[in-house]
This record gives C-alpha cells, sequence and structure tokens, in this order.
C-alpha cells in the first residue's frame, strides 16, 4: 500500500513548533514537521507484509490495504482474507509499521518501550470572501509497548509525562519554547530523540 508522506524542510521548522509549554491535550500545539518522519528503527529483516491481529497473531500477504469511512465498511485487506479494523493493532507495510488508532492507522515513527507515530490530513475550508483555504493537520500518538493503545500527544507537558523517569530525555523537553525550537532547527531528530534516549535506557 504507497503512501505519500509530506517531509518538511528545516527552513520552515521555525513556524511549524508553536508554543507547547501549556493548555489541554485537546489543543494540538505540536505541528507537522516537529517530529522528523523520515527516520524510523523497524527490523530491516522483516521483508514480508503482514496485519497484526489483537491476539498478536500476524496475517501474511502480497497487498495490504484498507478503508475507512461512513459509507464504507472499516475494513483491511490483506490479499483475499478481510478484517474490521477494530479487530487488529495494526500491520507492517512496505517496512514502516502503522499502528491502529480508532478506525484508521498512524505511522510508527519511533519504535521501542514508548512508540511515537503520526498521521497527516489536508483540511479544506472557506474564508470570508469565499476563497478556499487547505491546510495541513498532523497528530501525534504515543504507545506504551506493543499491545498499548496509541495516546495522543498535543504538548510539551505530554511529552514530559511520558519520558519524566529519563533525567537525559526530561533535559531535552524541558526547556523554553524558543529553545525547543532552536534545537528542532539545529537537528530534525531533536524530538524523535528524546523517545529514542528513552528507549534506549536513557543513554
Amino acid at each position: 500500500m504507497e503512501h505519500k508522506i509530506k517531509h518538511i524542510y528545516s527552513a520552515l521548522i521555525a513556524g511549524v513548533f508553536l508554543v507547547m509549554a501549556a493548555g489541554s491535550a485537546r489543543v494540538n500545539k505540536i505541528h507537522c514537521g516537529a517530529f522528523s518522519y523520515s527516520s524510523t528503527n523497524e527490523d530491516k529483516q522483516e521483508n514480508r507484509d503482514y496485519v497484526v491481529l489483537h491476539d498478536g497473531s500476524k496475517v501474511y500477504g502480497e497487498k495490504i490495504s484498507w478503508k475507512t469511512g461512513l459509507i464504507v465498511k472499516d475494513q483491511i485487506k490483506v490479499d483475499n482474507e478481510k478484517f474490521r479494523i477494530k479487530e487488529t493493532r495494526g500491520y507492517f507495510s512496505n517496512g514502516t509499521y502503522y499502528g491502529r488508532v480508532g478506525s484508521s492507522y498512524a505511522r510508527r515513527i519511533v519504535h521501542g518501550k514508548l512508540n511515537v507515530y503520526y498521521t497527516e490530513d489536508f483540511v479544506t475550508s472557506f474564508d470570508s470572501n469565499g476563497r478556499m483555504r487547505t491546510r495541513q493537520v498532523c497528530a501525534h500518538y504515543v504507545q506504551v509497548g506493543e499491545k498499548g493503545d496509541l495516546q495522543a500527544i498535543a504538548n510539551q507537558k505530554d511529552i514530559r509525562d511520558y519520558v519524566k523517569d529519563c533525567p537525559k530525555s526530561l533535559e531535552m523537553i524541558d526547556k523554553k519554547d524558543k529553545e525547543i525550537r532552536r534545537s528542532i532547527r539545529k537537528n530534525r531528530f531533536y524530538l524523535n530523540q528524546i523517545f529514542v534516549t528513552f528507549n534506549n535506557d536513557c543513554k
């Protein structure tokens, strides 16, 4: 299954990672491009695509596709075998793992004790002059272990809560907004590295 992933260039990062310090997790303050979406540490030895069911079993196949929506059944298909999306944990395709969130899937960008995922979408609206506007919207999630549910993260506090037991990771996120934006400009992998450091036993 082909997925088109937009890569946000470093020059744009200063404007996409806005104030994260406070506020409800219902308001998403981690914007598109704050994490690096091109980096992953999936198992390079796994060369077959598969769907992971709730019980942890894997169904292997040559082609994986899925659909969801108001007028279609939420289902994922492995070759000719069909499953309801809610019966699955996720799927692996073309070297990338996707975890289930609701009735769709999010792409995994960090793999370990804490897994990080993201989704992207484009929202179209009209301004007061009737002109159509399209904007990119991204959501980010953390999963504890391989079996946990994907939980949305939306601000600096959410990240801090997950990595608080690792002093090195905590030091990286426990900064002023301006310092975090500067760190991301210098290192596109900065936010990913916070979780990677945690996953590597804080090393």
